[in-house]
């Protein structure tokens, strides 16, 4: 009977033994489950450019032709669009003797044409009503965000796009009985019924070769580039401040070269950004967004308005670019390149900041080398050379951005 009782005791005894074994078992197996559980998630690490830019007013200086035409003659119909280049003998315009508003109207009536012909010529790239639908939609938009914002620049071009969208879909829904085709050809006619009225006109011709423009400001003399060589901090000041001369009898100017300068007064802090010989991009918001090289020619200090004149040349002439005397530029002082590393994949590994990157089924630890700072992400050197001791982060790398207890040399499932 004691023999009995006494091998119970043992078998309870190895039996709440073998329970807590398995209860140890199971508690680690589950931690070593929820070690390992979870995706993961990687995106390949790419190169990024932040770019510092300064934003002034800037001054155009061009050599330019003014060209007047004889009499009373106001009422101008020009044979080529501004920035074309004329060759010698080429027509430029036709001019009548007129009225302030007949030159306005007829004026008018050759930008109303130009929208709609543009119009008409776009639907050869889309014949998709759901396309063109989709492109108003969007320029709508873009036109409220610029309106809400008060960004000016680009606006009017956006406007003609949503317009021309608008007379796109007007001309796939009706064709011919679109209201754009038949105000077109009313607009034509009212041309050729204004034109008829003022009699006969006198046709200019270009004398030499050279890039005709029809908007003349009365700057063309005092704004000039053999004006600016000689001209003192003092004097640049003085005459941003003149009034235009008068304009009376010129239907347009043509300027012999595509040489032009442009003047931009910055702060005497600001000056350090720039130096003599360097190229900078420039963008013209207000200018349909244009961009250009714009090559830096001296810098003149005038520290009685504690600013310094930097002055740019360029010899390049984009199609549709307006040399309206006085315009909004930015100008990039600064780029940065590297890859781009989020701040929350960023981690440490025995004091050094780095990322955890997947090759095949391993996670690796990569260190980095951060050269710019962002609101929540860096950039970091890319083509570091790795050695025994040191893996750094490349480009293409797949950088882990989900996971779970990572660490150099894990093996994922």
């Amino acid at each position: 009977m004691k023999r009995s009782e006494k091998l119970k005791k043992i078998l309870k005894s190895r039996f709440a033994v073998g329970l807590v074994c398995v209860l140890v078992a199971s508690y680690t197996l589950y931690h070593l489950i929820g070690l390992f559980d979870g995706e993961i998630a990687t995106f390949a690490a790419g190169v990024t450019t932040e770019h510092t830019t300064l934003s002034y007013d800037g001054y155009v200086f061009r050599d330019e032709t003014v060209l007047y035409a004889s009499g009373n003659a106001s009422v101008a119909d020009y044979a080529v669009s501004d920035g074309t280049k004329v060759a010698r003998g080429q027509s430029l315009a036709t001019v009548y003797e007129g009225k302030n508003e007949q030159a306005k109207r007829l004026q008018r009536i050759d930008e109303q044409i130009v929208l709609l012909e543009a119009s008409l010529d776009g639907l050869a790239e889309s014949t998709d009503p759901a396309a063109v639908k989709s492109s108003v939609s969007g320029s709508y938009d873009n036109l409220i965000k610029m309106i809400a914002l008060g960004e000016s620049g680009g606006l009017s071009e956006e406007r003609d796009r949503f317009l021309r969208g608008l007379n796109q879909l007007d001309q796939l829904w009706d064709g011919e009985e679109a209201p754009s085709a038949k105000t077109l050809e009313a607009l034509r006619t009212e041309r050729e019924e204004l034109l008829g009225s003022l009699g006969g006109g006198v046709t200019y011709t270009a004398e030499q070769s050279g890039y005709f423009y029809s908007v003349v400001d009365g700057y063309e003399q005092s704004f000039s580039t053999s004006a600016l060589e000689s001209m003192s901090g003092e004097d640049f000041f003085s005459l941003i401040t003149k009034p235009a001369s008068s304009t009376t009898g010129a239907y347009g100017k043509i300027s012999y070269t595509s040489e032009w300068r442009l003047v931009l007064p910055v702060q005497i802090s600001e000056q350090k950004y720039f130096e003599v010989g360097e190229v900078y991009e420039a963008l013209f918001e207000e200018n349909g967004k244009s961009t250009l090289p714009l090559t830096v020619e001296r810098i003149v200090e005038v520290p009685a308005h504690a600013s310094a004149l930097v002055i740019f040349s360029c010899d390049r002439l984009l199609e549709d670019f307006d040399f309206d005397r006085c315009q909004s530029v930015k100008i990039t002082v600064d780029t940065v390149s590297g890859i781009y590393v989020p701040k929350s994949n960023v981690t440490r590994l025995d004091g050094t900041r780095g990322v955890y990157i997947l090759r095949g089924s391993v996670v690796y630890f990569r260190q980095i080398d951060i050269i710019y700072e962002g609101s929540d992400y860096y950039l970091v050197k890319e083509g570091l050379e790795s050695d025994d001791e040191i893996e750094y982060l490349q480009i293409n790398d797949l950088i882990i951005t989900e996971g779970k207890n990572l660490f150099d040399g894990r093996v994922v499932d």
